[in-house]
């Protein structure tokens, strides 16, 4: 499988099209940007944006893919064990694998890789903002 890798620029582009109206929010619950939540965004193989939703602590972008759950969850074992990721944590609850890693500045990032029923893959990637020692601890991870 290829591997493909969705820029900023390209990500902000992505997000606009799934509906996003961060502009429009209050400062107070403006939702991350991509820029603030994801250092770089991995695309699954042939991924297809699907949506997005966001807090003010994370953001997740939901895409699709035409390949099995199994294919698309060895692409991420891959990649996200080389730079600039740096794999914390893979575990397999029923058909949904979750990887946790840490990318560029120590972003934390969590990709969940599930069956679709009707075939191919629903890839959820959270990125949450970067944390200084001045801030609060982060919260847990994203439960689905």
């Amino acid at each position: 499988m290829p591997r493909t890798h969705l820029l900023l620029p390209v990500a902000l582009v992505a997000l606009a099209a799934c509906g996003s109206d961060a502009a429009d929010a209050p400062e107070a619950e403006r939702p991350l940007s991509a820029i603030e939540a994801f250092a770089n965004i991995p695309l699954p193989p042939n991924g297809v944006p699907a949506g997005s939703e966001g807090t003010g602590e994370a953001l997740q972008l939901m895409v699709t893919s035409e390949f099995e759950a199994d294919s698309v969850s060895a692409f991420y074992r891959g990649l996200l064990t080389e730079e600039p990721y740096h794999l914390i944590n893979e575990s397999r609850t029923g058909g949904t694998t979750t990887f946790y890693v840490e990318s560029g500045d120590k972003r934390p990032m969590w990709v969940h890789v599930e069956p679709k029923p009707d075939g191919g893959t629903m890839v959820r990637l959270v990125g949450a903002a970067v944390r200084t020692a001045a801030d609060p601890a982060p919260t847990p991870a994203p439960s689905e």
